[in-house]
């Protein structure tokens, strides 16, 4: 189930040149042309390069032996070829580097999830900052509306003047909180555009939703159970494949390793020829020892790498596990909690309705209607750090399973 909008075409917001997307369409921009994914993924081809060389034969190498002088009489020059020959060597540094081309696609793979949440809480962030001037807004409404009733009481009332002055300081006041607001806005919408990082893109993009309070952005969310969420963990995490494929690099560089102790060989051959004019062919072999030098830095090296890989791998295990665990209950709490304020909330709008209609027939004063006014903006502030909390504890939990919405843990 997805929690964002449902899609839309993008559209051109009148007056201006942004477009607005979903937080989906936001995600597959990305996906195609973000410059540091781009980036990333060019690692994918120096990996395949890398199993082409690690599989090179050595070169040839030329020799040439031609003799001058007396000693050319009764001696052979030669012209040829030596052909150096790895033993055991090659299959086992291609299979090494097969390992680093599956770490590096996982990696990658991982780097593109990561991306998508860096979208999601920038778009979140977006909506937040969209969600505060429209809060603003609505005050400057009410605040309007006070100053109005103000201004038309009757000016023989003991608190006219008074309760005129308030209400248009009120109001002032609140024509810098909104500036303030849309500054905000314009900041967030820059950072959710760094954030998709698209080449050559001039297009200012805005989010569809204009605040948290569209139910279909941010809806009930139906959670899978604890032992659900960990087990999609532990098959879709790129950190823990990255790892795994670590521990099979490092068993495969310890063959690597040891099987440098094999002796390769060196076969030759060539043309011979001698200055009374007799030619022929030669032909030779040589075997290079390992017997001064035996590899056993190298290969202890390898086993000790091999090691830290099984140790980081367990480390991953653990600390996923305990990391779900504590995101769940967050998640559990910070869900509860909004389904709270919303209840809340339209309490409190009630009791500034209500509040509203006594000041406008005169049987409250201005400061009590201001006390419970500025009661209901705290208590939408509070309800839009709810929703914050909320959405990041969707996110950690996303960003832990390693998956894009719960769904897809129950179909798993």
């Amino acid at each position: 189930m997805h929690v964002f909008a449902a899609d839309k075409t993008a559209d051109v917001r009148p007056n201006d040149d942004m477009y607005k997307i979903t937080l989906q369409e936001a995600m597959n921009m990305a996906l195609e042309g973000n410059i540091e994914l781009q980036e990333q993924r060019k690692n994918l081809g120096i990996s395949q390069n890398d199993i082409k060389k690690a599989n090179a034969l050595k070169n040839p190498q030329f020799q040439s032996n031609l003799l001058m002088g007396p000693i050319a009489r009764g001696n052979s020059s030669q012209v040829g070829i030596s052909l150096p020959v790895e033993i055991a060597k090659r299959g086992a540094r291609k299979n090494a580097a097969k390992a680093g081309q599956i770490y590096t696609e996982n990696k990658i793979k991982d780097y593109e999830f990561k991306l998508k949440l860096r979208i999601r809480t920038a778009y979140f962030n977006l909506l937040v900052a969209k969600s505060d001037l429209k809060i603003m807004e609505e005050r400057k409404e009410l605040l309007q509306d006070l100053y109005d009733i103000a201004k038309n009481k009757s000016k023989k009332s003991e608190n006219y003047e008074i309760d005129l002055l308030q209400a248009d300081m009120k109001l002032k006041k609140q024509l810098i909180q909104i500036n303030k607001a849309k500054a905000n806005v314009k900041t967030a919408q820059y950072n959710f555009n760094r954030v998709l990082n698209l080449e050559n893109n001039l297009t200012l993009y805005d989010s569809v939703e204009d605040s948290l309070f569209d139910q279909v952005f941010v809806s009930q969310l139906n959670l899978p159970s604890y032992e659900e969420l960990e087990n999609a963990a532990f098959k879709n995490r790129y950190d823990i494949k990255m790892a795994e494929a670590k521990i099979l690099k490092a068993q495969k560089d310890i063959t690597v390793a040891t099987r440098q102790r094999v002796p390769d060989l060196y076969l030759s051959g060539g043309y011979a020829f001698a200055h009374d004019g007799t030619s022929g062919a030669y032909v030779g072999a040589g075997i290079d020892l390992p017997s001064l030098y035996m590899y056993n830095p190298e290969i202890k090296n390898a086993k000790l790498e091999y090691e830290k890989a099984q140790l980081e791998y367990n480390s991953i295990l653990n600390i996923t596990k305990n990391i779900i665990h504590t995101n769940y209950d967050k998640f559990i709490i910070a869900q509860e909690n909004v389904a709270h304020y919303r209840e809340i909330l339209d309490e409190s709008n009630k009791i500034l309705k209500l509040s509203k209609q006594r000041y406008k027939k005169g049987k409250t004063s201005l400061t009590s209607l201001i006390v419970v006014e500025h009661a209901h903006q705290e208590l939408l502030n509070e309800y839009i750090e709810a929703m914050g909390i909320y959405y990041n504890a969707y996110i950690a939990l996303l960003q832990e399973v390693c998956i894009d919405n719960f769904t897809i843990v129950v179909d798993l």
